[in-house]
Order: C-alpha cells, then structure tokens, then sequence
C-alpha cells in the first residue's frame, strides 16, 4: 500500500448520524507528513442546538461543556485549511467525510471530494471475518481491532474524538504490516477468516488460562482451541 505524502487522521463526534440535518460537535485531527513532522487539531463545536441525551450517554459531553464553545462558521475554514491537500484517515471514513463536506457546503468552503483511507474497508480486506473479542462489540469495529492488536491497555475507547484518533493512527500501522507480504505476525485462519465449518465470524472466549474460538452461527458447533 503505497502511503500518500501526508496523512490526516480524524474523528468527530455529532449530535446525530445524519450530515444535512445533525452537527458535528468535537472534531480532533492528527497529521503526519513524508518528513516525520506531526500536527494536532482539535476543538468542541456549539451545536447551536440540544443535545439527544444518547449523544451524551455516548460521549460524555454536555450543553454546558459546548454553550461557549464556537460556531461551526468560526472553526470551519481553520479544519479545512488544517486539512489542506492531505489524504483524511479515519474509521468508517464516509461517516465523518460526510460531516466535514457538509459543514465545509454550509461555509463555503471546497469540499475533501472522495479521497481518503477507510481503516475500516482496509480491516475487512486484510482480516475478512475478524473473530469477536469480549468487549469488542463487532468484527471490524475499532474497539475489537484495539483488542485484537493487544492496544487496550495503552488506549481507552471512550468515544471522545481525541482518543479515537490516536488509537486510529496505531491501528492504521498495524494494519499496514499485517497487510504486507512480509508481515512477521501470523493468526490462526479461523480467527481473521471465519469459522473453518461454515465460514461464520468467530467468538473469542476466556475462560481461566484457556483461549478458544467458537463459532457464532449457533447451528454450528464449532470450537478451536488457541
């Protein structure tokens, strides 16, 4: 995979999933260019609107906390212009894509087109059916990749935009060298392509010292052991 001069990785958080109607409310972003040289981005965004009290469940972030916060016409041309000419990064990419490009319409600004790399397009190419870790909460979700690259006791997903970020760019590595020829790490074939019976997503399962994976598909009895 051949990577683009300089990457942006991004995560935002919004009052809801649709980008005409909902408002993006925490944006943070990370860039890093061919040179090594780092950037950081990030900001709360006065929705100029309640909160749904899911979103705060979720996020952890409240009324109060964004009542002082600016206007999406104050930051937008700050993040498009942080953006620039780099290649966006992020998990489910046309999500925040999405977001961006109608926050950037609304000021108008040039719009990020469709370019980028969706971490989570990359993981279902590398890892087709990517067995389920207890808490992972689903196959390709960037909770289970965390688990799945050993990166839980370094990075909590707790749905804040800052954290996400910085667990992304580790992932986005991970699944750079796993995704190269060479790549020195081998998994079991069951856990990254399914359950070798009826080719259904696998569950990881603890129990004491034992690691096992069972198959998902409750018709099918499947169970290897690690």
């Amino acid at each position: 995979m051949e990577i683009p001069e300089r990457l942006v990785f991004l995560d935002v958080e919004t009052t809801g999933l649709k980008p005409k109607d909902d408002r993006i409310i925490e944006i943070f972003m990370f860039s890093i260019d061919a040179d090594g040289k780092v950037d950081e981005y990030e900001t709360l965004i006065n929705p100029e609107r309640k909160l749904p009290s899911k979103i705060v469940e979720l996020t952890g972030l409240t009324d109060d906390q964004l009542v002082n916060a600016p206007k999406e016409s104050e930051i937008a041309g700050d993040v498009r212009e942080f953006i620039g000419l780099g290649t966006p990064v992020a998990h489910n990419l046309p999500f925040d894509r999405g977001f961006l490009n109608a926050m950037f319409l609304r000021n108008n600004l040039l719009d990020l087109g469709m370019v980028g790399i969706d971490t989570l397009s990359l993981s279902r190419q590398v890892f087709p059916k990517l067995c389920i870790y207890p808490h992972g909460g689903g196959s390709h979700r960037l909770g289970n990749l965390m688990y799945h690259f050993g990166l839980q006791d370094a990075y909590a997903n707790s749905h804040r935009a800052k954290d996400d970020v910085m667990l992304l760019v580790e992932v986005f590595r991970h699944l750079q060298e796993a995704s190269s020829a060479d790549s020195k790490t081998k998994y079991p074939q069951a856990m990254t392509h399914g359950c070798p019976s009826c080719g259904t997503v696998m569950y990881l399962r603890c129990r004491n010292d034992e690691h096992f994976l069972v198959c998902r598909n409750i018709k099918c009895k499947t169970r290897i052991d690690l």
